[in-house]
């Protein structure tokens, strides 16, 4: 089942930091951990973003032989949450 989550992009151009967002479709399957990501906020606030003071978390994502860090807004609770729902309504359907 994919899940709809909203990924923090940061690019370095240099001497210059920009941070942005998208959206971001993950096969819930390949979800090895989530945890809540607060060292972020200290980054955010001397990048002066307007994400600072936001909830982040940050997800493993199996790759097969590899694993990927990925930074997403919400906490690890939330994220969770909408996973175990999507799991359950498929489950039902399926059922």
């Amino acid at each position: 089942m994919l899940l709809k989550i909203k990924q923090l992009i940061i690019e370095n151009t240099g001497h210059k930091r920009e941070v942005s967002h998208k959206d971001l479709y993950l096969n819930s399957t390949s979800i090895v951990s989530i945890v809540d990501y607060s060292g972020i906020n200290s980054f955010l606030l001397t990048e002066k973003s307007s994400f600072s003071g936001t909830n982040f978390s940050l997800i493993k994502v199996n790759h097969g032989n590899r694993t990927e860090d990925v930074i997403v807004f919400g906490t690890a609770a939330a994220i969770y949450s909408e996973i175990n729902q999507d799991l359950s309504g498929r489950l039902l359907l399926n059922g």
